[in-house]
This record gives structure tokens, sequence and C-alpha cells, in this order.
């Protein structure tokens, strides 16, 4: 079941650039914090390359059914089995010797979605149109009706958690393991054979609390559990303590411990750990340049917003004002992680620099064609 409603909102000419000037102060300081998003961005790559650097240097390959006491203290990698006898249970489910439980609750409930359309008028005013959709589905994420559009849909609270259980304890091989290393094994399984629960019934691996699963209702409860198995593989790189556990190295800059998921070598997590500091970077680096972007976007709105009393001249306005904005935000984040790296990579820093460089010649050629055409005058008839 979908439900919509639609609700029209009209800006005049006037207070359209009355807000523009009042976003004016908001998009100052998403632009100066643009830059320190960048700035810290870039020192965070290069605290995290050091790290891998120091990984790859000080790093020893150890076989976790041997513990050998020279390595205490030092930085070891190893990977193998987590084994644990402990029986993990809430109210409803028992599994036993398993690392983790997983209990995922999910409700019936209404769903609010919103889209806006706007739409200019003659007069250089502002329509908007914002549609919202009201879905009835399954959903473990609680939607609080109290902040919906329409005060008709209504959602009750969770009468149930969603939680996570670990074993406090385990071993791979010699080596002991914590609750907090246990919490993140992943590998999970279903668990597919539920046992009868009061008030419950059990249909397609759910449990299921309301009249009838085929045709649920606002406030229906269904219930699924998955676990991690004693025995799931593991890889880790950490310091070796002298009680046979993995712990945290502390270094002068940072410490040091990674884990994961399956049998990986040394060489094998580290590129694990590459790839997703390399995804966490240039992640941020867009972050940072759509942040300048919109900072710089609302320090000419006051501007776009006075041209638009002038027929077609706001749709130019805002043509140009976006690519120039786009081209400014994209040299000037090129630039702030040029002076970052010029601290520390100075080879990579000449390399952003010449880029920035070769980007700010051609738009300058760009502008300087553009006018060239318009200085040429007409071809006598």
């Amino acid at each position: 079941m979908k439900n919509t409603f639609t609700e029209t909102k009209t800006t005049s000419y006037g207070q359209g650039v009355k807000n523009s000037l009042g976003g004016v102060i908001a998009g100052i300081i998403i632009f100066i914090l643009s830059f320190v998003l960048l700035w810290f961005n870039e020192e965070n790559c290069v605290r995290l390359i050091h790290k891998e650097d120091f990984i790859n240097k000080n790093a020893i390959a150890v076989n976790s059914n041997m513990v050998n006491r020279s390595n205490d203290t030092k930085l070891i990698a190893t990977n193998g089995s987590v084994y644990t006898d402990e029986t993990l249970s809430d109210s409803m489910v028992t599994v036993g010797k398993a690392l983790n439980l997983a209990r995922t609750v999910e409700m019936y409930q209404w769903v609010e979605k919103q889209h806006t359309q706007k739409h200019r008028t003659s007069n250089g005013g502002l329509t908007e149109t914002t549609t919202y959709s009201y879905e009835q589905k399954w959903d473990k994420t609680e939607h609080n009706s109290d902040k919906f559009k329409k005060t008709e849909y209504n959602n009750p609270k969770f009468t149930y958690k969603s939680k996570l259980i670990s074993a406090n304890s385990g071993t791979m091989g010699d080596f002991k393991l914590d609750k907090n290393q246990i919490a993140i094994i992943g590998n999970y399984q279903d668990i597919e054979k539920l046992e009868p629960v009061k008030d419950f019934k059990i249909i397609d691996s759910y449990y299921y609390k309301g009249h009838n699963y085929s045709s649920p209702e606002i406030g229906d409860i269904r219930i699924s559990y998955k676990y991690v198995p004693s025995g799931a593989d593991v890889s880790i790189i950490g310091q070796q303590n002298w009680n046979n556990t993995i712990g945290e190295m502390t270094t002068r800059d940072d410490s040091v411990y990674l884990q994961y998921d399956g049998i990986l070598s040394l060489k094998d997590m580290l590129n694990r750990y590459n790839q997703s500091n390399t995804l966490l970077t240039f992640g941020v680096r867009f972050l940072g340049f759509i942040l300048m972007f919109i900072g710089l976007q609302m320090l000419v709105n006051p501007i776009i917003a006075i041209a638009r009393f002038v027929p077609y001249l706001s749709e130019i306005t805002e043509f140009i004002s976006s690519f120039l904005l786009l081209a400014i935000a994209l040299i000037l984040s090129l630039l702030t992680i040029a002076v970052a790296w010029l601290v520390y990579r100075p080879i990579l820093a000449i390399s952003l620099l010449i880029v920035t460089g070769i980007i700010i010649y051609y738009i300058r050629q760009y502008i300087k064609n553009k006018r060239s055409t318009r200085l040429i005058p007409d071809e006598p008839v």
C-alpha cells in the first residue's frame, strides 16, 4: 500500500533574494570547512601510509599454533581458526559453540519518502512542489512517525531491539582472543531451524508476531537470527603479548592493529589495508570538493537571485556560474591537496601543481577564445 501527498510552496522574487543573502554566512562556513577537511584528509592519508610502511618493515609472520616468546612485544602477522566452547543465548534462541549471535528485528511500518521539483516563475519567483509518499514495508530501522509530514500515518515503537551477543573469549591456535576481537568476526550463517517460542509463529526462518504474515499490518514484528560458528578463520596483525594475546601496538605517532576475516598472508592483509585507505582518501577528497562547490554556490546565490528578475538571464547566469564554480572548486581543491602534500610528499605535490596549472591554462584559453569571437565584426553582405 502506498499513499501520496503533495505540497506546493511559492517563494517570491524578493524573498528569494533575502533567503540567498541569509545563506551567505553558511556558504562561508562550508567553504572554510572544505579546506579544513581536505587538509586533514591528506594529513590522515600520510599517517596511514606511514602506518603501512611501519607494518611492512616490522611485522613478523608467525604460526598461530607455535608461540615464540622471543616475539613478545613485537609486531606479528598471523592467521588461523578461532574456537570457543561458549553457548550464546538471548530470550528466544540458544546456539552452542558460537562466536557471535546476531538478532535482527524488523517491523512492518510506514516509511516516508519525499521528492521535490522546482520551477521558476516568470517574475523571478520559485515554486517548489514536494510529493510525500507513504509506503508500508518491513524495515529494521525505526521510523519515527512523529516527524512525518502527515500525522495520520502512525508507527508504534519497537518492542524488541536488534542486538549482537559475542563470546567472551576464544582461541586461535595458542593465541587468545577477547570479546572485542571476536565481536568483529564476520562470516555469518543464517539460523534456519528455529525452536518454538511463546507469542511467536515460525514462518520463512523468521519469528513472526502478528495476525497474518501474508498480509501484515502496521506494528507486526519479525525477527531473524544469524551466527558465526566456532572455527571461523581470522587473520590479525598486532602486538604479541606475554600472556599469548594479540593487542594494539602503540607507536610514536599511531597505533597498529588490523583484523580481517579469512586466512590471509601479511601481504594480502596489507593489500586490503591499502585498498580501504585509498577508497577512504579519495572519498573524502570528493566530499571536500563538493562542499567547496556548495559553499561557493551559496556565496554567489544572491547575484543569481537578483538576475532571475530578467527573463532568460537567470538560466545563463546559473549555467556560467556553475561551470566556473566547478572549475574554481576543482582548482582550489587540487591546490589545497598539493600544499598539504608539499609538507610530506613533495614529488606528488609538484605533479598536482602541474595538473592545476594545465587546468588554469585551458580555462584562460577558453575565456580568451570566447572574447575573440565576440570582437570579430560581421562580414559585409
